[in-house]
């Protein structure tokens, strides 16, 4: 347990001091980043040899204050698993003794180039890395997570499930009612016109495919939030430190879907680097409609965190209209091969 050696009127909590090294003195706790749904601090403790070690505490209250510090603390730790040199170390988490209502999550602290977006190279390292290792270890064999992990503040309902497109047809259906409560239940008629295409169609078209005739999709560990925010340089300009996961175990193209989202200045350059490492799922022509559809994901709970930005609601319509004509044109041509034929 450290000791809170800081001149000021409140101290440190003892449960979050007993976490922290034996010894310890803390000599500095400062704000640290910034989020809309937690408070964010870094910690500096002075080691009883005189070192000094830094820690970044996250902070919440009430109930969803716990889901959110067990979504961090799930993920984090899962993933450092797997990748330990790209991810903070997690240390603990756990309540005030001092209020029991709020909830804090503790990790080692890591230094980080704030403003370089690191290159393709450097940062699809860490994600194959990531996939190709836990690639078959789902604890349960199947899609899913432990907890229910969270993407902003945004629960994810990460039940294990069997099938790949079960689980992500239930996340699609769950997403969009969610981004309509959001919006009030507004109506957007063109939204509703593809909404039954984009469940009867879109997803069968583009999901069963991975697990017919023959083929079958592994799970592996996904980050599930890889925007340039969440993945940065350490300082020595090389190695990135990947971080805030909202973790699942899926199909491992999922994490691309945000390389291709416009909002981001990623793009193409970033999904060749990945395809090096490990190869596109079978069917492969069907490559760039999954990684569209992967991205709706990213878009849909934009809209839903945001949603007095109209634009974010148009955007991923946009592209729900693109799979969904995708999908009835190919419809079209394979009717029309069958007529010429009879």
């Amino acid at each position: 347990m450290s000791t809170d050696a800081r001149d000021v009127d409140e101290k440190l909590d003892d449960n979050l001091l007993a976490a922290l090294p034996e010894g310890g003195e803390v000599v500095s706790v400062k704000p640290s980043g910034m989020s809309d749904y937690c408070n964010t601090y870094r910690i500096e403790v002075k080691l009883p040899d005189g070192s000094s070690k830094v820690f970044f505490e996250k902070e919440a209250a009430g109930a969803e204050g716990l889901e959110l510090m067990k979504s961090a603390f799930t993920s984090e730790s899962t993933a450092y698993e797997f990748i330990p040199e790209h991810v903070p170390r997690p240390v603990s988490m756990g309540t005030y003794a001092s209020r029991p209502d709020t909830h804090f999550f503790l990790a080692e602290f890591i230094e980080m180039v704030e403003d370089d977006i690191p290159r393709p190279e450097s940062y699809m390292t860490a994600v194959a890395a990531l996939h190709s290792r836990s690639m078959g270890k789902s604890p349960t064999g199947k899609f899913g997570f432990p907890v229910n992990t969270r993407f902003g503040n945004l629960e994810q309902d990460n039940s294990w499930t069997d099938t790949w497109e079960e689980y992500w047809t239930r996340q699609m259906r769950d997403f969009l009612e969610r981004e309509d409560a959001a919006h009030d239940g507004e109506p957007h008629e063109e939204l509703e016109r593809l909404r039954p295409l984009f469940f009867d169609k879109v997803l069968p078209r583009y999901l069963r495919p991975l697990e017919s005739d023959g083929r079958s999709v592994t799970p592996c560990l996904i980050h599930a939030d890889l925007w340039p925010g969440n993945v940065k340089y350490m300082t020595d300009g090389e190695t990135v430190c990947v971080y805030d996961a909202c973790a699942m175990w899926g199909h491992n193209e999922v994490d691309l879907g945000v390389f291709r989202n416009p909002r981001y200045p990623l793009g193409k350059p970033y999904l060749k680097e990945y395809w090096k490492h490990i190869p596109i799922s079978e069917p492969e022509e069907d490559a760039d409609s999954r990684n569209t559809l992967y991205m709706l994901r990213n878009q849909i709970l934009l809209s839903t965190l945001y949603p007095h930005d109209k634009k974010l609601r148009e955007i991923f319509v946009s592209n729900m209209r693109l799979l969904v004509d995708r999908v009835l044109e190919e419809e079209a041509a394979q009717g029309q091969a069958i007529q010429s034929h009879l």
